[in-house]
């Protein structure tokens, strides 16, 4: 069964596996993860696939060396991305853009000024973001400031 495991030439390994499957965890749960036995129940339920909750943390913890191509499958079955999420970096910085960008998508208030904004002419739009960015910029500032 192929495996993919880390080696000296950059081939994503336990420590980027890791790191990619905690981001869609949280991602998916909102930042309210809930155990792993309780996402390897759910992981069971979505794809019918018994995926054991001590090798689910031994994944997401970069503990475990080798992951199979087919377990690979399982996780992004069920988290609703391409196998490619955890080997490809251009693919998983793709999907962690779209992952941010739904997540800020579900704050009611941005929703609220994404619609709103739909439809203002070129010169409302470029205003608007300056707006946004200027005050990005200075919230920005700030957290650094109070440091």
């Amino acid at each position: 069964m192929a495996s993919i495991s880390s080696d000296d030439k950059g081939t994503p390994g336990p420590a980027s596996l890791a790191r990619r499957l905690e981001d869609i965890i949280n991602a998916y749960y909102r930042g309210n993860r809930p155990p792993y036995s309780k996402i390897a129940e759910e992981i069971h339920e979505s794809t019918g696939r018994t995926f054991s909750a001590t090798y689910l943390w031994e994944l997401a913890t970069g503990r475990k060396r080798n992951v199979t191509r087919d377990h690979l499958r399982v996780l992004a079955e069920h988290f609703g991305v391409t196998p490619d999420y955890f080997t490809d970096e251009e693919v998983s910085e793709r999907v962690r853009r779209q992952m941010e960008f739904a997540v800020a998508l579900g704050n009611n208030k941005v929703r609220t000024l994404a619609f709103r904004a739909d439809g203002l002419s070129e010169a409302g739009l470029d205003a608007l973001l300056a707006l946004v960015n200027a005050m990005s910029d200075e919230s920005g500032a700030q957290g650094r400031h109070n440091r």
